[in-house]
């Protein structure tokens, strides 16, 4: 047992510089293979335990930057650029479908929301044709009221009013004719203000814009104003009509600009 000691300690110094086993891992290869003669420092067969990982090395320089792309052509950002209009306008096709109207609306139609008080005209043919019968879509629901507002008299200057109470961004108006005869309004222009003695009418290219009115009873037409305006007080001034100065209103939000 002596001589298998000393014999494993003189094996042991040529190893120095090789993988270094423990003790009792390298005299039991010795023992194992039977010739202690032949037994030499072979790291295949005497690898030892692994020593603990070193800190990690200084982080290499950065790559060199790579080639610029090719410049694109005029003819492909021009095909980009269809695509994304294409797709603009597509996108408010489907929004004006799935829009209802009616959230545009600021409230004439509805009584809950714009009461009676608040509309106004400069005349009534009659307690049948009060201001406030000029609602959208309004229609006959008692004995003697026509459902629509309708002047004294046929002329200009006459006008229908709708006060909000305070200032509101309007972005456009809705009007539809008499219900249950031939009369409408063919085109008008519309004042508005914070005051009714400081009314401003709205222009176009320097002059008083003229919009188109209504072609039958029912149909409902949307003019959009050129400019959002803000007002508490908005005005509807008939400038043609179609057998009598009959109408119906409703104001659009300018929340839906772009959308109606």
């Amino acid at each position: 047992m002596k001589l298998l000691v000393v014999c494993c300690f003189v094996l042991l110094i040529p190893c120095v510089l090789c993988h270094m086993p423990t003790l009792y891992d390298f005299c039991s290869h010795v023992v194992a293979n039977g010739n202690a003669s032949l037994a030499r420092c072979d790291s295949s067969q005497c690898q030892g335990r692994p020593g603990k990982r070193g800190n990690g090395g200084i982080r290499g320089l950065p790559g060199i930057k790579g080639e610029r792309g090719e410049p694109g052509t005029a003819e492909h950002l021009e095909e980009r650029i269809n695509k994304l209009e294409d797709s603009f306008l597509k996108g408010q096709k489907f929004m004006k479908k799935m829009l209802n109207p009616e959230i545009c609306y600021m409230g004439v139609k509805n009584r809950h929301i714009i009461p009676d008080s608040q509309i106004t005209a400069s005349s009534i043919s009659s307690s049948s044709y009060q201001a406030y019968y000029g609602r959208l879509d309004n229609v006959d629901r008692s004995g003697g009221k026509w459902a629509v507002w309708a002047s004294v008299r046929n002329a200009i200057g006459e006008w229908h009013q709708v006060d909000f109470k305070a200032p509101k961004q309007i972005e456009g108006i809705v009007t539809q004719g008499r219900p249950d005869y031939d009369q409408w309004v063919r085109s008008f222009k519309i004042s508005y203000g914070n005051s009714t003695s400081a009314m401003i009418t709205i222009q176009e290219n320097g002059s008083d814009k003229v919009f188109t009115g209504n072609n039958d009873r029912n149909t409902k037409v949307t003019n959009m104003f050129p400019h959002v305006i803000i007002c508490r007080y908005i005005r509807v001034y008939p400038q043609t009509w179609h057998n009598y100065m009959s109408m119906r209103v409703e104001y659009i939000d300018e929340m839906c600009h772009g959308l109606l």
